[in-house]
């Protein structure tokens, strides 16, 4: 049976811990994958992509590349982190709302889901997603996002080190995934942060409880709330770790609205 955890343990990165985000991910290591989601929206929307919305700002790292080909419109459930995403992208409309069930009463050219997916728990808030993004396209319009773990490819205990500095301010980041049922459709992501400041060691702790579903439930779903779904390959040029050696694409998906 999985622990009840207290909120004030869960998704730290994004609230208390948000200022931690462009340091461990600066903006820099989003370009190529900016750049790629750029060609694929230009790929399957067309000429007609022109102002796009983004399920799941984050920090607005991903936006800080789109930004530069579309317009964009981009939302986030957390402040803290949603801050850091109006300091980077001033010229971007951002606002809090929560992607399983936001309604902003217009539409756009294109929906993008980028990692946010992942904090889907169950099919149940998948699909809620999925309506979101159709509920702001026009028949033709296009949504892509990908699928970050599935139960084939998923490594017990993968583990994660990497190190990142900034100014006077060091961490050291340790990721753990970890899934104690693998049936419940969902799996535990343990982060540690060692912070030090001018060698003064702090450390933080932080879980985020992650979605994992087959792919076929995934174009399922798509499929249930209305889109015709298109299957690519999201390429993936360094990985920090062997465990996922075996598999160097992830799976994207494409739903144009019906």
């Amino acid at each position: 049976m999985r622990p009840k955890l207290r909120p004030e343990e869960i998704m730290r990165l994004y609230k208390d811990l948000a200022w931690l985000w462009p340091i461990i991910s600066p903006p820099e290591t989003y370009i190529d994958e900016g750049e790629l989601f750029i060609r694929k929206l230009k790929e399957y929307g067309g000429e007609r992509v022109h102002h796009i919305l983004n399920l799941g700002a984050g920090g607005g790292h991903l936006d800080s590349v789109l930004k530069k080909a579309f317009q964009i419109s981009s939302l986030d459930i957390n402040p803290p982190i949603l801050q850091l995403a109006k300091r980077l992208n001033p010229e971007v409309e951002y606002r809090i709302d929560d992607l399983r069930i936001a309604r902003l009463g217009r539409k756009f050219d294109a929906v993008v889901i980028h990692d946010a997916i992942c904090h889907m728990t169950s099919l149940e808030e998948l699909r809620a997603a999925f309506l979101t993004a159709h509920a702001h396209l026009d028949p033709g319009g296009v949504m892509i996002t990908f699928i970050e773990e599935w139960p084939e490819h998923f490594v017990q205990n993968r583990t994660v080190v990497s190190h990142h500095h900034q100014g006077n301010i060091e961490v050291t980041y340790i990721e753990n995934n970890y899934d104690p049922d693998p049936d419940d459709g969902n799996y535990e992501c343990t982060y540690i942060y060692l912070i030090r400041r001018d060698g003064y060691l702090d450390i933080q702790t932080d879980r985020h409880i992650l979605g994992i579903f087959p792919i076929a439930d995934w174009i399922d779903t798509l499929k249930n709330v209305g889109f015709e779904v298109i299957e690519d390959r999201f390429e993936i040029s360094k990985l920090p770790d062997t465990a996922a050696s075996k598999n160097n694409t992830l799976p994207m998906l494409i739903g144009r609205k019906t």
